[in-house]
């Protein structure tokens, strides 16, 4: 399983993917160095010490594999963020990239230099050169991290409002978040919002966009109006087209489903007497041996009763599998 794709997520459009390309290559190979290479480099020096302290040692002590296996956490935790639901938010890579290696750092690479420095002195320089690679390491992450964001936005292109990467703009007091479902803004400390379901249009003035709802208009500081209104009116065209193909997915799972549940048959069989029920639990086929001809019409308006409730209990166990399936599949 690849970690990062090699195309953008969650784009069809090839002209996208096509104007998006280049960018989205050095951004790749930045976080892949960021959150994938190095973290597991600092994991791999935390093991190294972890080594070198068992060295002079007949017997391991437990306590000296902590650091490694703390630092090979914060590395697989980064790492499955990231994979879920990182890539979608460019400007959270750098927070978490400092988080994670700097946890690393206090929790193994510091740690881990102090136990082997303590156990094993004759490797005194070896241990200060692996703790300052950590170190390094987990500096050049930060760096790399903040220099994939950049590379992903630091020149927003129109292209990107038809992505899930969310995108801010910023201008002086004024922050201005263009998020996957709605559009968000702070100006001196006052924070403000509104979904994209309630927008009508977007129309722009002096240094600023205009937000035009049933309820009233606002109005949005940005450096580059006729950019911000671009990227907003892409996002806002992006979004419709995702929620109208979410809607036609679950029309036709509902249409599936119905299909299912028009098909299901319950039947039972007892004593020469089958019957067969519909979803519904009505009743669409009685079938008689020749058997029951000599029984008692009380014996055989028991049985017939029993084989009815046992189709019922057969058909409505049908439906709520099928109901459970399709409920998995729609959370999915």
């Amino acid at each position: 399983m690849t970690l990062i794709p090699h195309a953008i997520p969650l784009i069809n459009d090839p002209q996208v993917v096509h104007a998006l390309a280049a960018r989205w290559r050095r951004t790749r190979t930045l976080l892949l160095l960021a959150a994938g290479v190095l973290p597991v480099a600092i994991g791999l020096v935390c093991v190294v010490l972890a080594g070198m302290t068992s060295a002079g040692q007949r017997i391991m002590p437990w306590w000296s594999a902590i650091p490694a296996v703390a630092a090979a956490a914060c590395a697989w935790a980064l790492l499955t963020w990231l994979r879920r639901n990182g890539l979608s938010d460019p400007h959270s890579w750098l927070p978490a990239t400092t988080l994670m290696t700097g946890a690393q750092l206090v929790l193994g690479v510091l740690p881990g230099s102090g136990i082997a420095l303590r156990l094993s002195p004759g490797a005194a320089l070896a241990v200060k050169a692996l703790c300052a690679a950590g170190v390094l390491g987990a500096g050049s992450a930060c760096s790399l991290a903040r220099l994939a964001r950049r590379s992903l936005l630091a020149a927003p292109v129109i292209e990107l409002g038809s992505t899930a990467f969310t995108l801010v703009l910023t201008d002086g007091d004024t922050r201005v978040v263009i998020g996957t479902e709605r559009l968000d803004w702070t100006t001196n400390r006052v924070g403000a919002g509104v979904s994209f379901a309630r927008i009508i249009r977007v129309t722009t003035e002096a240094n600023a966009i205009v937000l035009h709802t049933a309820s009233g208009s606002w109005q949005v500081p940005v450096p580059d109006p006729a950019t911000a209104q671009a990227l907003l009116r892409r996002r806002i065209t992006w979004w419709e087209e995702r929620r109208l193909a979410a809607a036609e997915r679950e029309r036709r799972r509902y249409l599936d489903l119905v299909r299912l549940l028009a098909a299901v048959s319950g039947e039972a069989t007892r004593g020469g007497v089958t019957v067969t029920v519909d979803s519904n639990g009505v009743t669409t086929g009685i079938a008689l041996s020749p058997d029951v001809r000599e029984l008692d019409p009380d014996l055989l308006a028991a049985r017939l009763m029993a084989c009815i409730e046992r189709a019922r209990s057969d058909a409505r166990r049908q439906v709520q599998d099928l109901v459970l399936d399709h409920a998995a599949k729609a959370s999915h």
